[in-house]
Formats: C-alpha cells, sequence, structure tokens
C-alpha cells in the first residue's frame, strides 16, 4: 500500500493545482485528469490490498447465490414479496459501486452506497408482510404528499427495530454510514490534509496519505461485513425458502464471514462489525463462528 499511499498524496495535490485553482490545460479537461488519476489509484489500491480485493467479489457471489435460490419462490409469491426481492438486487448494486469507489479513494461514496443498500435491505422486511408498508412504498410518486407519507413510513428505528438482533444490527452500520457520508464536520475534515503546516490542504480523496494503509482496508472490511449483514438479515426477509434450497448460500455465507473475520484480525481490528455480526446471528439461535 505504500506506493499507493504516495501517489494519493500527489494525486490530492494535482487535483489541488489543476482544479480548485483553475489552472486546467488546454489538452486534458479537470475531469479527465481526475479521471486518470482515479484508474491509476484503483490499480495501486488493488495491488496494495493483494488477496484482500477479492473480498467484496465474494459477497457479490452471496448475492447472486442468494438471487437464485429465492427467484422460483419469488416467481409465484405476493407482489410485495417480489418487491423485497428487486430491493435485495439494488443491494448488490450499492455494494459494487462502493468498492468501486473505495478503489479509486472516495470513502464517502462508499459510506452513502453502503447506506442505500442498508436501507433498501430495512424497507425489504418492512414491506414484505405490511400491507399499509407495501402500498405507501408502491406509491410513491415522487409528489409531496406521497413522498412524506414514505419519509415517515421508513424512518430508520421503523425498519430497523430494536426488538429484533438481526435488523438492529443494520441500524448499526446505517448510523456509521450515515455520519460518514452527510455533510457535516467530521466528513468534511477528512478531505484536509493534516500532515503539512496551516493553511491544510483541501483533496478530494478522504483518506490521510499517512493512515491509508491502515483506514482503508479496515474501511473495506467494514464494507463488507455491512453486506453480510444485509445477507444474514435476509433470512428474515425471505424465510419460506425450502432448506434444501437455501442450504448452499448458508453455508458459502458461513465461509466468506470467516475469510473476512481472518482479514479483521490479520489487521489487528480486535474491535470490528464482525464479532456484532456473530452476535446478531447467534442471538436469532443459530451459530456464526469465527
Amino acid at each position: 500500500m505504500n506506493g499507493a499511499a504516495h501517489y494519493v498524496g500527489e494525486c490530492n495535490r494535482f487535483c489541488n493545482t489543476r482544479v480548485q485553482e483553475g489552472h486546467v490545460s488546454s489538452k486534458k479537461s479537470p475531469i479527465d485528469a481526475i479521471n486518470e488519476f482515479d484508474n491509476f489509484n484503483f490499480e495501486q489500491i488493488k495491488k496494495g490490498l493483494g488477496a484482500a480485493t477479492l473480498l467484496p467479489d465474494d459477497v457479490l457471489n452471496l448475492y447472486e447465490m442468494h438471487a437464485g435460490a429465492v427467484a422460483p419462490y419469488l416467481a409465484t409469491a405476493p407482489k410485495s414479496q417480489r418487491y423485497s426481492g428487486a430491493l435485495y438486487f439494488v443491494c448488490r448494486k450499492h455494494l459494487a459501486l462502493g468498492a468501486t469507489a473505495l478503489f479509486r479513494v472516495y470513502s464517502a461514496q462508499t459510506f452513502r452506497e453502503t447506506r442505500a443498500a442498508v436501507e433498501a435491505a430495512g424497507i425489504a422486511y418492512a414491506i414484505r408482510d405490511d400491507p399499509e408498508k407495501f402500498k405507501i412504498f408502491a406509491e410513491d410518486d415522487g409528489t409531496e404528499p406521497r413522498r412524506r407519507a414514505a419519509r415517515n413510513a421508513f424512518k430508520s428505528h421503523v425498519i430497523f427495530p430494536k426488538t429484533i438482533p438481526k435488523l438492529a444490527l443494520l441500524k448499526e452500520f446505517y448510523d456509521t454510514a450515515s455520519e460518514l457520508s452527510h455533510t457535516n464536520l467530521t466528513s468534511f475534515l477528512r478531505h484536509l490534509s493534516r500532515d503539512n503546516p496551516k493553511p491544510h490542504r483541501f483533496s478530494y480523496q478522504d483518506f490521510q496519505p499517512k493512515d491509508i494503509n491502515r483506514d482503508l482496508p479496515k474501511t473495506l472490511f467494514w464494507l463488507c461485513d455491512a453486506h453480510l449483514a444485509i445477507l444474514m438479515a435476509a433470512d428474515l426477509v425471505f424465510p419460506d425458502i425450502p432448506e434444501g434450497h437455501i442450504a448452499a448460500f448458508k453455508k458459502e455465507r458461513q465461509y466468506v464471514f470467516e475469510r473476512v473475520h481472518r482479514f479483521h484480525e490479520a489487521h489487528g481490528d480486535s474491535i470490528s462489525a464482525a464479532r456484532m455480526l456473530i452476535k446478531a446471528y447467534n442471538e436469532q439461535g443459530e451459530q456464526l463462528e469465527a
């Protein structure tokens, strides 16, 4: 990761000079330049992360396995449950875009995508067996009265009830993602360099170059943990799938969880989201081992 960390600093200075100060080359637009550096960072970060780079692909494969397992059931299920299935497909999209943003060193975008994914999973559960909530979701056409009804129906404390451990866990991820993606002092300060004398330099990336070897891998593991929590909540959203159809998915989910947890431990992340996953899973009467 050392090469990538050094280049992120160079990219920050480049973007600061060419874009913030307005010095635009006649040969290359600022957007083209940023894209060029993003592509470089993407390749360097993947090289630096090594085998950990494959973790999001492992979780994406879980989504695909789950979709294949539930598809026959959803084909004849009530419309509300088919909508829930579609929302889980959206979660898969958010993981792919979140991982791509992270490899380009934009963590705020990763947290935004993850917040949307967790929210989609919560809504998938809320509309499954509640006709009124499903009606509100299905009729949300963007007009103010219906938007207001949807906002009230799907507030975070409603779709992530504390009494259901797997959904309460999603609320933990939702809150973290909200804090680090919304515009606030915390998210703003992540763009300011802290290794130079004042005035601090603003950068497009939001990892400190000196901390990237620690913080970027941990964010990657957090991202995977969040989507594993979503896929654990799928047991509640789709409870009627015959065990024979879902057993292979659950076995692979256990394997991927163990793999992510090993990376946590290798990076000294003793207080990891993985431990929250174990607690929530076991409180549902099942056993998930680290």
